[in-house]
């Protein structure tokens, strides 16, 4: 949990909830990003850390944003690619979280598949976009993330939890705090699905040297890179075992609570 305790951080939670004033049955009330962030400020800045950087105007942005892509074919079959790693620890009884949902990328072909959904992210404006993109999707709960706490979610709640493309634009401090989150809202037997681009791939090594010669280590919405090893010794050290760990470009970490 955050320092200063979690009676601070559900003061600081309700406070934003109240400034933004959109609930889940007005989607809209928040009027667009803009609105969004001058509530926030409003608030006194709780959970603004990564906001500002996940704002996006519709879904076309939503999609550049997410995936470096606008084309929705490509967009759509990544998510269902992604899912498809989901699928064999579900159950129709299963109750699920998306961290870092954005607008619905791969919790619309999750969904379908268990009991309960929870849509996870830092920015209501992309909760408001997965209400849009999933609107006939009945089991969708939504819960907003305070830079890395999720204070609407009980503890050991959850089943599944995922997470893609998400961890990667955290600082690793805090990344590691969202590691302990999800650590608390699965359950015993639960299980977690996690991604973080691999240092040792090209492609992200290319992008490590590109942000370091030109100034982006000042982005806090840049990919936070790491080696498998790292990813082996950080997840034990967040309350999660290593189930098994896939590397190539992503590195795919599958874990559960450490009992």
């Amino acid at each position: 949990m955050l320092a200063g305790g979690a009676g601070l951080l559900e003061r600081a939670a309700g406070d934003l909830r109240r400034a933004l004033s959109e609930e889940n049955d007005q989607p809209d009330a928040a009027g667009g990003p803009d609105a969004i962030v001058g509530a926030a400020r409003r608030s006194g800045g709780a959970g603004q850390k990564y906001l500002r950087h996940w704002l996006p105007s519709d879904q076309r942005s939503a999609r550049l944003a997410i995936y470096n892509s606008d084309d929705e074919l490509r967009f759509e079959e990544s998510g269902r690619r992604d899912a498809a790693r989901i699928f064999p620890y579900l159950s129709p009884r299963s109750t699920v979280l998306d961290f870092g949902c954005g607008s619905g990328r791969v919790a619309r072909y999750v969904a379908p598949r268990c009991a309960q959904l929870w849509a996870v992210d830092v920015s209501p404006r992309m909760l408001q976009l997965t209400r849009e993109r999933l609107r006939e999707t009945a089991n969708l709960r939504f819960a907003r993330c305070y830079d890395v706490a999720i204070p609407d979610v009980p503890s050991a709640s959850v089943d599944v939890v995922y997470s893609f493309l998400v961890l990667q634009h955290l600082e690793r401090e805090d990344a590691f705090l969202a590691l302990r989150e999800l650590r608390r809202v699965l359950r015993v037997d639960g299980i977690a699905i996690l991604t973080f681009p691999n240092l040792l791939a090209d492609i992200y090594l290319e992008g490590f040297v590109h942000y370091a010669l030109s100034g982006e280590v000042t982005n806090q919405a840049r990919a936070r890179v790491y080696t498998p090893q790292e990813v082996e010794r950080v997840l034990p050290a967040a309350g999660l075992s290593v189930v098994d760990v896939e590397a190539a470009n992503e590195i795919v970490a599958t874990c559960r609570p450490v009992r």
